[in-house]
């Protein structure tokens, strides 16, 4: 199977000098690091888990169980 992945216009578009692609690829990395620093900030309120189990033990429990019944029920033998 031949997979081509065409790339947008602007990543072929020609530039004219070295200092312009230089240029180019300095608004991409700007560009990169802004997004990567979004997921950052979007993902960083899933790695204080224990701060959630502290302040919402009865839920954290509640939740363990209802996780392991489901799990109990789709492994039954019945």
């Amino acid at each position: 199977m031949n997979h081509i992945v065409k790339a947008p216009p602007r990543a072929l578009a020609p530039v004219a000098s070295t200092d312009d692609a230089r240029a180019q690829l300095a608004a991409a990395r700007e560009r990169l690091a802004q997004k990567l620093e979004t997921v950052q900030h979007t993902l960083e309120p899933l790695g204080h888990w224990r701060t959630f189990v502290k302040r919402h033990p009865l839920a954290t429990l509640g939740g363990a169980f209802l996780f392991g019944y489901a799990l109990s029920r789709l492994f039954s033998r019945k």
